[in-house]
């Protein structure tokens, strides 16, 4: 993975943590957001947020 790509799904995985933490969600189970795929927390935030259907962050 080059590290552009790395940058680019780490900061779109900061600003969907950012959402989430806004949306008072902390940890997911007994893990930190922190600890989760980018799928796993576009998945977390469709849960809680299901009228939002774009994630351009």
């Amino acid at each position: 993975m080059s590290e552009q790509t790395y940058s680019d799904i780490q900061r779109k995985k900061n600003s969907i943590i950012d959402s989430l933490i806004h949306l008072g969600i902390y940890k997911k189970g007994n893990k930190q957001l922190y600890e989760l795929t980018l799928h796993e927390l576009e998945t977390e935030y469709h849960i809680v947020n299901p009228a939002i259907q774009d994630l351009s962050f």
